[in-house]
């Protein structure tokens, strides 16, 4: 097993550089696709700093390690982790705080596109031709069959519905 250079995920089946090319992997851990996302222009730093301002997620559930912790894991890396500079993107139908990026932009307010992997909300979609009442009908109908997790590859650990309702409960 091979290191991840961005986020010290020790799972990488090959070495991320070869001698004559990127292996083309991606990391379970934060997502990078050594060759692809580098060729894009994205630096490591810039995509690890990205990452942990959205709080690490785990980006392949199945690969999830049992206990993990990623303020050792980056520390095995030389990165000091912080959970005070994470910024938080939630949800404005269930109020999930874990969304990649802000669902609808402040200066402009274009949508994301993103899908909210709690409530499976797609902004830009499903909010169409109305914002609000998309997402107040969203909300209902979420709440009314039982405000399920939505993605099975974004599974939240230690996420409960009843604490997501309070949260939502709040916003509301």
């Amino acid at each position: 097993m091979y290191i991840c250079i961005i986020c010290g995920y020790k799972g990488l089946e090959m070495e991320s550089y070869g001698k004559e090319y990127p292996s083309g992997e991606v990391c379970s851990c934060c997502g990078f696709q050594f060759g692809e996302d580098d060729d894009k222009g994205i630096s490591h730093d810039r995509w690890r700093e990205s990452w942990t301002k959205k709080d690490c997620p785990f980006w392949y559930s199945p690969d999830y390690p049992e206990n993990w912790d990623i303020e050792e894991q980056l520390k095995g890396i030389g990165i000091t982790y912080k959970k005070s500079n994470v910024i938080r993107n939630s949800c404005p139908v269930c109020a999930f705080d874990g969304l990649f990026e802000s669902a609808y932009d402040e200066e402009y307010g274009y949508p994301s596109d993103e899908i909210c992997p709690c409530c499976g909300f797609q902004f830009g979609l499903d909010d169409y031709p109305n914002k609000n009442k998309g997402i107040q009908k969203w909300r209902e109908n979420w709440i009314r069959k039982g405000s399920l997790w939505y993605s099975k590859s974004r599974i939240q650990p230690n996420w409960t519905v009843t604490e997501q309702l309070i949260l939502l409960a709040k916003i509301r």
